[in-house]
């Protein structure tokens, strides 16, 4: 079993970290409106104590967060049906895990960010 990742965050850098950890809650819930496995797995494996997060944020955020990555989801699917060797540039990607979720096997993937993100 890998080892658990050390990290320690800054502001700008606990905010990329949000929406990952919004999916990877909703992701374990009994009856999600999204699974991101990816999430999950990547928020197991911090050493960050994610209780501030969960007691501070709203569940109307959270659900922001899934809805939006629902509808992204969606519209590349749909792009990929008619264009499924398509490459998609992800512009300022953060820790976004939205390959994973959509990837057909034939498209090109680029993340893009700042370094200190990268």
């Amino acid at each position: 079993m890998p080892e658990n990742i050390n990290i320690e965050l800054k502001d700008v850098q606990l905010t990329l970290l949000l929406p990952l950890w919004g999916r990877a809650v909703e992701t374990q819930k009994k009856h999600p409106k999204l699974i991101d496995n990816s999430a999950a797995e990547i928020i197991s494996r911090l050493d960050y104590d994610f209780t501030t997060i969960a007691s501070n944020i709203h569940p109307v955020t959270q659900h922001e967060w899934i809805a939006r990555s629902i509808h992204i989801d969606k519209t590349i699917r749909e792009f990929l049906v008619k264009y499924s060797k398509a490459t998609i540039v992800n512009v300022g990607c953060g820790l976004d895990t939205t390959f994973n979720r959509v990837d057909n096997g034939s498209l090109f993937w680029y993340d893009l960010d700042l370094p200190d993100v990268i």
